[in-house]
């Protein structure tokens, strides 16, 4: 039996160092396509294969990233995902994908589990009533790690979110410039920072220009439906928590004869668009998000800094047939 091929093998035959064949290997790095296409060439030809189980052994350390959200059917974080799996790809990264439930001992167990797996690093979305207890046991285990979409109120960290009190103000502007003089905030668990901070939004844009009347609620489609059946009298407009709970509210007006009032969502989902009427929304880019994570992390793993780096973004309104037209008429 012939002697095993290593990588320098590899590296000689293509005419390499054997650091840039590591390089190539790993996805890490400047190297040319050329070079890269050589490297690999030179593996198929020799018949190598790299083993990154022993490669992280030797390093204590992986090229994935463990990445935590709190519910993967929510599209938002579906597309997020997409935007930072794309992006670690092109730093030699890949993603492993978890799901809290929003539950706080899930959220730990997961935890535990990737730092067993000597993950690179974690993006985490985490879950409702999360404290600085868990930034305590990430520093304490010298894992890097950003935190997505909501921060925590009683510590700075390094952080990637939209700008949701901008995001409360462009909903209820737009809707009172469409003539809506009572609004509702629809959806979102009661003590959610995202919540909060895009009723102060809406408060703030509506003050002396309209009433606010506020249902807080589980995000998703049924949450929007429940929440909807509160509703003693339909309001000119509507802002929801997320665009699933929108289409929750749509639903269950529909089903019951009321008159539909103008609608936006937050989030700016894809979905949006194919819904009838097509969903106004504010867009929290979360394609954008998960990119700018994932560059925030990685650039955390190469050149760390002490100081917490938040990233505000910005969100944008897009305009949809849901907010055309008038507000309901009410009677007199």
């Amino acid at each position: 039996m012939g002697s095993r091929i290593t990588l320098k093998d590899v590296a000689a035959r293509a005419g390499v160092s054997r650091a840039t064949a590591s390089l190539v290997v790993r996805g890490a790095g400047r190297v040319s396509e050329a070079t890269r296409k050589r490297v690999f060439d030179t593996m198929d030809e020799l018949g190598y294969v790299y083993h990154r189980g022993a490669a992280a052994l030797r390093s204590q350390r992986t090229d994935v990233v463990g990445v935590l959200v709190t519910d993967i059917s929510n599209p938002f974080f579906a597309e997020m995902t997409l935007g930072l799996e794309a992006e670690l790809d092109t730093r030699g990264f890949v993603s492993l994908l978890t799901n809290t439930l929003d539950d706080p001992r899930r959220q730990e167990h997961l935890l535990t589990a990737l730092r067993e797996h000597q993950v690179a690093g974690l993006v985490v979305v985490p879950t409702q009533g999360t404290g600085a207890g868990l930034i305590d046991k990430l520093e304490a285990w010298g894992v890097t790690y950003v935190l997505a979409t909501r921060y925590l109120e009683d510590r700075t960290t390094h952080y990637v979110g939209p700008d949701d009190v901008r995001g409360g103000e462009l909903a209820a502007t737009h809707l009172i410039e469409r003539g809506c003089r009572t609004l509702a905030y629809l959806g979102g668990p009661v003590h959610a920072v995202a919540r909060r901070d895009r009723v102060r939004g809406v408060r703030a844009a509506a003050a002396g220009k309209a009433e606010v009347l506020d249902l807080p609620g589980e995000t998703s489609g049924r949450g929007g439906r429940e929440i909807a059946r509160q509703l003693t009298e339909v309001p000119d407009g509507v802002i929801c928590h997320s665009d699933v709970v929108a289409f929750g509210v749509y639903r269950e007006l529909r089903d019951r004869g009321a008159a539909e009032p103008l609608v936006v969502g937050f989030d700016g989902v894809a979905e949006g668009e194919l819904w009838e009427p097509p969903l106004t929304s504010v867009s929290a880019h979360p394609r954008e998000l998960g990119r700018q994570a994932a560059e925030l992390l990685t650039r955390q793993l190469t050149d760390p800094s002490d100081a917490p780096e938040v990233v505000l973004i910005e969100p944008q309104l897009v305009v949809r047939r849901s907010t055309e037209g008038s507000p309901p008429q009410r009677a007199s």
